[in-house]
């Protein structure tokens, strides 16, 4: 519902954003990027006696945002991404090999409002900004994830049901925007994103006897380096 109601926003800002910059013949942007998902959010913890220990993988990103004037050097940015960093958890403990690793499919979706700093005119067609802006962050186990943790089970407990964990969290970062043409040009983009660390929907601590319980907390940090196009209008 969280995700729902912040995209419908997102979508009447866009509009809004886009008629304006329009009607006063302003740079509005809209840009596709595809880049590398970094997640750290490192664990380690106890269950039913068994020592563990919780990470994410390496995974991709895509992301399609617009950014529309509000003045010369300021401008409002929207975005929409999809990622996946899949969740290893190691058990050292009660592991038929030393060390024995899980691997849970896990995709993340984000939507993102931000303010874009940059220069007032491109520095030998190279415009820099920074960035800084909130996040809505959902996380949920894929189809693989939800069947692994049915069985053999997560932290050691067969039959646990992953659900979706809704996070707000924060981003800033910098990039470029190199032009190509007078429409369009080149986008380095690199965001450091932070939230609470996703539980998936498990308790901190057991409710009851030999359930499914994750007991961790903390904040993640997701790095995200991508590049991608930019197309300008209303220039």
């Amino acid at each position: 519902m969280k995700i729902r109601r912040l995209l419908q926003g997102f979508t009447m800002v866009v509009l809004l954003g886009a008629g304006a910059a329009v009607l006063h013949a302003q740079d509005y942007r809209v840009f596709i990027e595809g880049g590398v998902s970094t997640l750290h959010d490192k664990h380690y913890y106890n269950v039913y006696g068994a020592s563990l220990a919780s990470t994410y993988r390496t995974g991709n990103n895509f992301t399609v945002g617009a950014e529309y004037p509000i003045l010369k050097t300021l401008s409002a940015e929207g975005s929409y991404s999809m990622f996946r960093n899949n969740l290893a958890v190691t058990n050292f403990v009660n592991s038929t090999t030393p060390n024995d690793v899980l691997g849970f499919g896990i995709k993340g979706q984000r939507i993102s409002i931000d303010a874009n700093a940059h220069s007032g005119t491109p520095i030998k067609g190279v415009r820099p900004y920074l960035v800084f802006g909130l996040d809505l962050n959902r996380f949920s186990s894929t189809s693989g994830g939800a069947a692994l943790a049915q069985s053999p089970g997560f932290n050691g407990v067969p039959g646990t049901v992953l659900k979706s964990d809704d996070t707000l969290g924060y981003n800033f970062g910098f990039g470029l925007d190199i032009s190509l043409t007078r429409i369009l040009a080149v986008r380095l983009d690199a965001r450091d994103h932070r939230f609470g660390s996703p539980t998936y929907g498990l308790p901190n601590t057991a409710n009851s006897a030999f359930t499914a319980y994750y007991p961790i907390s903390g904040t993640a940090n997701n790095l995200v380096y991508s590049a991608g196009i930019v197309i300008h209008f209303g220039r």
